[in-house]
């Protein structure tokens, strides 16, 4: 039931300007797909210019200088039946292309092209465009009213981790066009990239591609990271007023990163809390006490720094009752170890959620190629073998440590959360004093 497992195949190149290729090849498969991923994201930006590194995510799709209308750019993109999309995170830029395979050589240049020959034009309809995605993170009175970058507000104060992706209206009005071209130079470099293809290719074909292509970039350094800013001892209370019927409640507990020995046994925390409907908060929160239709726990991680996250969405008269009950069910992470069949549950689960990224083309690049840009690329069977190594009886001690009031902020969002809040702070204090 236990057996090892296996790497799914894989081959790992580096071109001599050192970008790193990796190739999956899926013969199975109907479309090729391939993901540049660049070690650039909101953490490495001035923060003077916040949001740069999603703002020009935005204007590398704007066209190239062979097609510098992006309509006609997309159309060409489109015409062979090409889908392309990107994300920016905190720590990395992505974006990715999958077509038919015929289409390969002539959709991927095309895509290339936008690294490095991009247009960058039409500055101001893109700034327009971002200030409108804004508002979808805003309450009504234009404050911000994410939970997960509240929270991370509050557990990295002052640190660019501390900032929303998106960046400040302030901000994103002050970028113009020689920060961008300033920014893609620095950080879109061959040592600060990766590249992973996927799909009825071979190996020779795609690194032909990829150096055709992409060989050309100058080498440089990867960016360099600032450590994750002291916090305070805690805990820190966050509340935003948003005209909803229901309230959104989270409690945050800062953690290190996906390179720290204690990850796997965070992980199990969170599978414990919420791994399927017979899962802790499942079974408590929401099948027993009726409390929430959506209760959750996310364990939410970048290099060196993350956070468990235990939360709720809920009506105003639910409040106090599912606040002390989320409490309650971290109190008991802390008291008791798991059943033996709780855990032997919890494994089984977790080991066929590894099995089926092999399964999941994102998944496996992510792992295999996109986090060696942090020299953390782990195997499934590596990440296996460390869940199995995780001593179920000492998890009550690590959860002791994770989840102290020193090391927690609570989110709530909400209609007159701001009024409501004082409420839940003497709830938790007496809840603290049993």
């Amino acid at each position: 039931m236990f057996d090892a497992i296996p790497d799914p195949q894989h081959q790992l190149f580096q071109l001599d300007n050192g970008l790193t290729v990796g190739v999956f090849p899926m013969p199975w498969l109907h479309e090729v797909g391939a993901t540049l991923m660049v070690r650039a994201g909101s953490r490495f930006e001035d923060p003077q210019q916040a949001g740069i590194a999603h703002f020009l995510e935005h204007m590398l799709f704007k066209g190239t200088t062979a097609i510098p209308d992006p309509t006609r750019f997309h159309a060409h993109i489109e015409s062979m039946a090409a889908d392309m999309n990107a994300a920016t995170g905190q720590e990395t830029n992505a974006y990715w292309i999958t077509l038919p395979p015929e289409w390969l050589q002539t959709g991927f240049t095309a895509f290339c092209d936008m690294f490095t020959q991009p247009a960058l034009s039409d500055i101001e309809t893109e700034r327009r465009v971002i200030l409108e995605e804004m508002r979808e993170d805003e309450n009504d009175q234009g404050e911000l009213a994410v939970p997960s970058v509240l929270g991370g507000m509050a557990l990295w104060p002052g640190h660019p981790l501390a900032r929303s992706v998106l960046g400040s209206r302030e901000s994103v009005g002050r970028i113009q066009l020689p920060a961008l071209r300033d920014y893609l130079a620095r950080h879109y470099r061959a040592g600060n990239m990766a590249l992973a293809f996927c799909g009825p290719i071979e190996p020779e074909q795609v690194l032909a591609l990829a150096n055709a292509t992409l060989g050309h970039l100058p080498a440089g350094p990867r960016t360099p990271t600032a450590p994750p800013s002291h916090l305070p001892a805690g805990p820190h209370w966050v509340a935003i007023d948003d005209q909803s019927s229901q309230f959104s409640l989270s409690l945050f507990f800062r953690t290190r990163g996906f390179r720290d020995a204690g990850f796997y046994q965070a992980a199990a925390l969170r599978r414990l809390l919420d791994d399927g409907f017979s899962s802790r908060l499942q079974a408590v929160v929401r099948e027993r006490r009726g409390l929430a239709y959506d209760v959750w726990s996310a364990f939410t991680t970048h290099s060196d720094a993350g956070f468990l996250e235990v939360g709720a969405s809920l009506s105003p008269d639910h409040l106090d009752e599912a606040f002390q009950l989320l409490f309650e069910q971290l109190d008991t992470l802390i008291q008791t170890p798991p059943a033996p069949e709780e855990w032997q549950r919890l494994l089984i689960r977790w080991r066929a959620g590894l099995l089926v990224t092999l399964d999941r083309p994102a998944e496996l690049i992510e792992r295999y190629v996109a986090d060696r840009l942090f020299d953390a690329a782990e195997s499934l069977d590596y990440s296996w073998q460390q869940a199995r190594a995780i001593d179920p009886a000492r998890l009550p001690d690590f959860a002791a440590q994770l989840l102290r009031s020193e090391n927690l902020a609570v989110v709530l969002v909400g209609p007159g959360a701001r009024k409501i809040l004082p409420r839940l702070k003497t709830l938790h204090a007496r809840l603290e004093r049993r």
